[in-house]
């Protein structure tokens, strides 16, 4: 019987070993995900590196667009790329703002890139693939996107000064803060 025990002790422990072995392993490096279509990754301009973005959440709508956003009672919320423009504006490295009225569906999403000279023809195909049209309305530099479904309302992208902003309420296009 002792010998049956220490056997057995032998070898439950030499498979706590390879359990624990297993857990105290080194992690496996990240893989890198692989764009969905090559020519989604090739329309995408090279990301604007953070430090170059000087926009924020507080300072991407001028005072008049936040006195509003304060006014409609909209709070800060999480910014999610909801559509193929903003999912490029994202992968370019984006600032992402999103404000949201609690328990209701309304909400106002803004997204900014910067846009160098070199990038501009790059973000115009962009625009123009996603489904925007040029229209100067309500700014210049606005363009006019596809009706969402679900609300009826077209977003707009304002390609001036610098940058690249996408507003998910057309009437906040006028309210953005000049590019610095």
């Amino acid at each position: 019987m002792t010998r049956r025990l220490a056997l057995g002790s032998t070898l439950l422990a030499a498979a706590a070993i390879t359990l624990l072995a297993g857990c105290t392993g080194t992690t496996p490096a990240p893989t890198t995900p692989t764009p969905s279509s090559t020519a989604t990754a090739e329309s995408t301009p090279t990301p604007t590196p953070d430090a170059a973005r000087t926009a924020t959440c507080e300072t991407v709508l001028a005072a008049e667009g936040n006195a509003k956003v304060a006014g409609d009672g909209l709070t800060p919320a999480a910014a999610d790329a909801f559509e193929p423009l903003t999912t490029q504006m994202v992968d370019a490295g984006a600032l992402a703002c999103a404000w949201g009225k609690p328990q209701t569906d309304i909400a106002l999403t803004v997204f900014q890139v910067r846009v160098t000279p070199a990038d501009e023809t790059q973000w115009r195909a962009a625009l123009a693939g996603t489904g925007y049209a040029e229209t100067n309305d309500p700014v210049p530099g606005a363009f006019t996107g596809p009706v969402d479904p679900g609300t009826g309302v077209s977003p707009v992208a304002v390609l001036a000064g610098g940058t690249l902003t996408f507003v998910s309420a057309p009437t906040f296009a006028t309210m953005l803060s000049p590019a610095s």
